[in-house]
This record gives C-alpha cells, structure tokens and sequence, in this order.
C-alpha cells in the first residue's frame, strides 16, 4: 500500500512527505520506550562502573607502595595513558557497533579484555623492578575494557522515545552512581587487611589494594553472563519486525524516514553540536581533575598515610554516590527532567562548580601550611620533590571535603544528564551511535589531558594556580552556554 500525502500538508519533496510531525506520528511505534532493555543496558553499565570503581582510589598509594621510583607527574602520564587507549577504543568500539548492529558483540569483547588487566594486576608480586610500569599497562587495559560501556549511549537512544530520553539517560547514570558508593564500600572493608597482606597462592596476596580486583574479577564474569544471556540487539529485533510487516508499506515506510533523517543530516546545527563538544569539557574537567588529584592531595598536603587515603576517600564516595543516586532517582520516578529545563540545569551547576574552586582555594586567612613528609609513612609534602612545600599552604581538609562534596554530589549526574538529553535533542532522530561514540572520544581526550596537565602543575606550583585556571575554565564554558540559550531553547519545545 501506499502512504498518502495529505492535502493541505505544507512540505512535499518529489513525492514525498517531509513534515516532522507527519513522521513521527507514522513513526511512533518504533521509538517507544522498553524499559527492559533499558534496565538491563543499566545494568551492565553498573557492573562495568563497580569494576572500575573499587580500583580506583586505591590506585596511588598502592603504586607508590610498590615502586619508591613512582611520582604525581607518572600517575599522571599512567592515567592519560589510560584515557588515550579508552578514547582510540569508544571510538572502534562505536563503530563496530554501528556496522555490525549489535552492542553485545562490543560489549564482549570489553569484557574479556577486564579479565585480562585483573589477571595481570594480581600477578604484580611477580615483577621485581619498574612495577609502576606493569601498574601502568594495567591501567591501559582497563580503560580499554571500560571504553566497550560507549556502546550504551547509542542503545539508550534506540530503546526510549524523545519523551523519556531524560529518564533513560538518568537510569544510565543511575547504575554509574551506584558504583560509586559500591566500589568504595568495597574498598572501605579491606581497609583492615594492610600490605603486603596474605599471600593465598605463591606470588599472589591479599591485601586491601588487591582485593578489589578480586571482586572485580568476579563481576566481569558476571557482567559477561548477563550481556550474553539477557541483552538483545534491538536494531535488529526491529528489522525483523519490519521485514514481517506489508512488504509495499515497509517500503513507503522506509522511504519516509530515509527521506526525514536525509533531512535532518542535511539540515543539523553543526554549531550548537559543537558547543555540546566543548561545554562537555565542564563534566569531564570536574571528575577528572577530583579523580587525579584527590588522592594526592589526601598524601601530600595533608599528610595521610595510604590506608586513612583509601578510608576517606571511599568514606567520601559513598556519601557523594549517595547524594547522586538521590538527584537521578528524581530524574527516573519524579520526572525532573520535564519539570527543570535541562538547559537552565547544565548552566546552574556549571556555575556552582566553578565557585568551589573559588571557594575552596588556599587563602592565607582560612589555610594552614602543608603538612611535612613523612619517610616511614611516605606522606606529606616531600621537598625533593615540591619545591613549593615550605611555603604552600593547604585549605582545612575538612571544609575543603564538606564544600566539595555538597556540590559534586548533586552537580555532576545532573550536569552529565542535562548535557545528554540536550544533545540528544539537537542531533534529533539520526542513529546517534556514531555521534554518542565522538563525544566519549572529546570526554577522554580531556581525560587524557587532564591528568598529565593537573599533576604536572601541582608538582611546579601547588594548588592555587591549578584552583584559579580551573574557576577560569568553568567561567568561560558558562559564558558560552549562556550565549546560546535561545537556540539551544528551540530544540527542546
């Protein structure tokens, strides 16, 4: 049968019908919402968030455990390293994808490359010399396996409709929450077995910088199971709809929404999608920079020895997970997403991130000096290698930790939903896949950088300088959103 081109329709093309809500309407069956695959999606994601989690904070101390040779400015290179084989692989991994259509595929093979680093990483007590090294491909590893989780973006898009994207996007970052107040509640409870620990076969022990990686071994397993059994291709659950369907009016379909997506490729705001590129710097340089930096603060400017570094660190995790999980569980049942305009959400906590740099920074009045090292602890500041350590001074860890995380907690979710659902509205109704994949590629890119940029100007300068070009940063992004309101503002209504 053939699709009618209605009369008093106010765009026709060579036959073909070009009016958006003609097609959506022909179209809306397909772009319900399954809430199954969506709950399994976050799942995985959740599963994949906990393995990379409960490493974590742990990471510098325990290299600096077991390499004297280990400094910030390695950590740093380590983690871009890291970052650099996430960001070359999200963008593989979203391409095959794309061209496979499939997402368990992908997902996999990420899977079986997690064993691998957690194989590697317990077998460490093996190398004799230059471990930071091994810590180093470990780390590469990871963020290989971790950059297979880029696929779900894309598959979010396809299982929900424009209408619950906000809430689909939330369950996402729902499951990422999660992991955070699991990872270190796992982290937390081997605080009690300090290195070097118990030694359960010859060359591997148990230890509370080694027994995360067990756990998470354990859960790659399980994440592989649950992929392989429970997950389903959609787009090709849909061709075999389609295929089922009248041959002649799946044709006049297929017609009609290659037409539109031509058109909407044809007709995308190149320049608002590249402002979502470059504000996407405000999410990533937030986590980043607490990422690397946090727990080298913890040892250098206030003194903490590894096992109080972990025990806070993961204390303060679970507390911001906690306030996250509350902000997008309001996404998910209170429909937040429809009532605060996701536009105005991602500027309000762009603006109060930037003053907790500014809130946050060493002032004479309200700081203290660092603290001095310590050779049997290796904590503080050592002059050997800050040439600052004399004469920094370090802001009251608690207040620094109470500021931090009372904004953190809620801003950061909500920044990473809001930035979503917005970009997702402007590329419109195109297989975004690709499109989500060159995002996470822009997100570990800054990843890449931020950690080498942060260690390294700590290491000449201190903090102060680092907190002044980072309030700087999120001052110009909150500038650029405010810019373009009015356009970003047509594509949501």
């Amino acid at each position: 049968m053939d699709v009618e081109v209605p009369a008093d329709s106010p765009v026709v093309q060579n036959g073909v019908i070009l009016e958006k809500e003609v097609l959506m309407k022909d179209a809306k069956d397909d772009r319900r919402t399954n809430w199954r695959l969506i709950t399994i999606a976050g799942i995985v994601s959740c599963l994949n968030a906990v393995e990379n989690s409960v490493v974590g904070i742990g990471e510098w101390p325990y290299m600096k455990e077991i390499d004297e040779d280990a400094t910030a400015q390695f950590f740093g290179f380590a983690t871009s390293a890291s970052k650099c084989g996430h960001a070359v692989f999200a963008l593989i991994f979203s391409i095959w994808s794309y061209k496979t259509q499939s997402v368990r595929i992908p997902l996999l093979a990420s899977r079986f490359i997690a064993i691998i680093a957690c194989m590697i990483y317990l077998s460490i007590e093996y190398v004799e010399t230059d471990k930071r090294y091994v810590l180093m491909s470990v780390y590469v590893l990871l963020g290989i396996a971790n950059s297979g989780g880029t696929v779900l973006r894309g598959y979010i898009t396809l299982c929900s409709s424009n209408e619950d994207r906000p809430r689909a996007f939330a369950t996402l970052g729902l499951s990422f929450i999660f992991s955070i107040i699991v990872g270190p509640t796992i982290q937390l409870i081997f605080t009690e077995f300090p290195y070097p620990g118990y030694e359960i076969l010859p060359g591997i022990r148990f230890h509370l910088y080694s027994a995360p990686i067990w756990i998470s071994f354990i859960l790659t397993i399980l994440t592989v199971f649950v992929i392989y059994v429970f997950m389903e291709d959609i787009t090709r659950e849909k061709s075999k709809k389609l295929r089922q369907s009248d041959s002649q009016a799946s044709f006049s379909m297929e017609k009609l929404r290659t037409a539109y997506q031509k058109m909407k490729k044809s007709n995308l705001d190149w320049k608002l999608i590249g402002v979502c590129f470059f504000v996407k710097v405000a999410v990533t340089f937030s986590h980043a920079t607490l990422s690397t930096i946090g727990s080298i603060l913890y040892m250098v400017q206030f003194g903490w020895d590894g096992k109080t570094t972990v025990q806070v660190g993961s204390i303060t995790m679970v507390i911001f997970g906690i306030m996250s999980s509350t902000v997008l569980l309001l996404y998910i049942f209170c429909h937040l997403g429809k009532i605060i305009p996701q536009h105005k959400m991602f500027l309000f906590c762009t603006i109060a991130f930037g003053l907790v740099y500014i809130i946050t920074y060493p002032y004479e009045f309200s700081s203290t000096p660092v603290a001095r090292y310590n050779e049997t602890t290796r904590a503080g500041c050592d002059p050997r290698e800050y040439s600052w350590c004399f004469t920094a001074l370090a802001v009251n860890p608690i207040w620094y930790l109470t500021i931090t995380i009372l904004v953190a907690g809620p801003a950061i979710p909500t920044m990473s939903t809001s930035l979503d659902t917005v970009y997702s509205r402007i590329l419109g109704n195109i297989d975004q896949s690709i499109a989500h994949g060159a995002m996470t590629v822009v997100d570990d890119v800054l990843y890449m950088i931020t950690p080498i940029f942060t260690t390294t100007l700590f290491t000449l300068y201190g903090v102060g300088p680092l907190w002044i070009i980072k309030t700087l940063v999120f001052a110009i992004i909150a500038l650029t959103w405010m810019l373009n309101f009015k356009k970003i503002e047509q594509h949501l209504y």
